[in-house]
């Protein structure tokens, strides 16, 4: 299936208009075509509804940078969606998440955290089947008139009338916009996880319009900057993992304190156990955030991104020079 990160065949110096017909087409034709094996064969691979995921997310950072180039009503239609299946198949990988985590520390738990942690995997299995049959609903309700939608986009884009503004002229502002929106938020305060969970949206919006842009720039752009900030992302992502198990298990625990208090006190210490290591985790993984943004500052690599995404020098020659 061509759903790599990078798209044949986009050149800088294409209009729009054919840019946005060749990225949608395979941004949007990879949600439409990952959704059958998450839906349908999630039990057989897990792996199915975390590219769903991911394509989703592509597919919606490729809907904003091309938004222009849509009508209004094609454009809202096919962005709503696109969430209710980025939220379903999102809800379903968080509970994978946890239970392929929750698993590698049952195989290694000390016996007094057993009982709590048995309880766990009951608990997360039966999350999981509610998260699948959310999928199925959205794709119920979404898939026919998400692949009409495609459909409408390709159908739209086609008989576009070619514009001069072309692919590099849309790379350099919003590109610029998306490096200083992320500085401001990698500078907020971090203690805070709302800022931190920020930073990682920004984060991925650099990633997302890095993979699209990528033809405007020199070889540095993708070879030296993008793996950085897929670096970044990682940090960031499992930071996320934590916050999500962590207020997962705060509920559980709150929910069982008070209507099964002698259930409780059997599941306690492996429940606490695992709670307190995503507890952790989450302000480990914000000082190491921390630690990559002073090293990327330190090495230059923030001024020679901004630099070789100046408007100066013409395309596919920034930073050479």
């Amino acid at each position: 299936m061509a759903d790599d990160k990078w798209i044949a065949g986009l050149d800088a110096n294409a209009p729009i208009s054919a840019a946005a017909r060749l990225v949608l087409g395979v941004r949007l034709g990879v949600v439409r075509d990952r959704l059958p094996d998450a839906v349908f064969h999630a039990d057989e691979d897990a792996e199915h509804v975390h590219q769903l995921r991911v394509a989703t997310r592509r597919a919606g950072a490729a809907l904003r940078i091309f938004a222009e180039c849509l009508p209004a009503r094609l454009y809202n239609k096919t962005r709503k969606g696109l969430r209710t299946l980025r939220r379903s198949a999102g809800a379903a990988r968080d509970c994978d998440v946890f239970l392929a985590d929750l698993r590698a520390r049952s195989a290694k738990a000390h016996v007094k955290d057993r009982r709590g942690l048995d309880f766990l995997l009951g608990f997360a299995h039966g999350q999981r089947v509610l998260a699948q049959e959310q999928l199925r609903f959205a794709h119920a309700a979404k898939a026919e008139p998400f692949a009409e939608h495609v459909a409408a986009i390709a159908l739209t884009l086609q008989e576009a009338r070619p514009e001069k503004k072309t692919l590099n002229e849309l790379a350099v502002p919003m590109l610029t916009d998306h490096l200083r929106e992320l500085e401001s938020a990698a500078r907020a305060d971090l203690l805070n996880y709302d800022a931190l969970h920020q930073a990682r949206i920004l984060g991925k919006q650099v990633r997302y319009a890095m993979e699209i842009f990528a033809p405007c720039f020199a070889p540095e752009f993708r070879d030296r900057f993008y793996p950085a900030v897929v670096d970044m992302q990682d940090i960031l992502g499992l930071a996320n993992d934590s916050h999500v198990a962590a207020e997962r298990l705060r509920s559980l625990r709150d929910r069982l304190t008070r209507t099964e208090p002698k259930h409780w006190r059997h599941c306690q210490e492996g429940i606490e156990m695992l709670l307190g290591l995503h507890e952790r985790r989450v302000p480990q993984q914000r000082k190491k955030f921390e630690r990559w943004w002073r090293a990327w500052l330190k090495s230059g690599a923030e001024q020679a991104f901004a630099e070789l995404i100046s408007p100066l020098s013409p395309p596919g020659e920034r930073g050479r020079g």
